[in-house]
């Protein structure tokens, strides 16, 4: 059975996971140089979290559940679908800013359902709530 540590460093890692790709896709298919360059400072911050809640499973003896194919393919063609028509910036951000706004709430939502976990675990939850947030926010600036 997983132990609270475990499962908030696997939800942090599946957030991460989700949030580097969300952007790869959507990085594609602007043109809008501004918002590329935030994408990549942004994705970069998500690499970082994600690599260090990896090196913290690895610590602990488990591996990392990263997200499903069939869950990649279901943001794949939700993005797909919202993109068809509008490319726009403002399309794509808002989008973003969602998805950020949904990471806070995935965060929040781990701290409460994991509460023995450890400290460097929760910590590192609550830097990845923080980078949404302030993502969120960026993303807002694009609308």
């Amino acid at each position: 059975m997983q132990s609270d540590n475990e499962k908030m460093l696997q939800e942090i890692v599946q957030n991460t996971e989700m949030g580097k790709n969300t952007l790869d896709e959507l990085m594609g298919l602007t043109h809008d140089q501004r918002l590329k360059d935030e994408m990549m400072r942004q994705k970069r911050e998500y690499r970082r979290i994600n690599q260090a809640a990896h090196t913290a499973l690895d610590a602990i003896g488990a591996q990392a559940h990263g997200q499903s194919a069939a869950n990649r393919m279901s943001v794949s063609m939700g993005i797909r679908t919202r993109t068809m028509l509008d490319k726009s910036t403002r399309n794509l951000a808002t989008m973003l800013a969602e998805g950020s706004g949904q990471g806070v709430l995935d965060c929040k939502r781990a701290e409460k359902d994991y509460p023995t976990a450890s400290p460097g675990a929760k910590k590192l939850c609550s830097e990845l709530g923080d980078l949404q947030a302030r993502a969120e926010t960026a993303w807002r600036e694009f609308i």
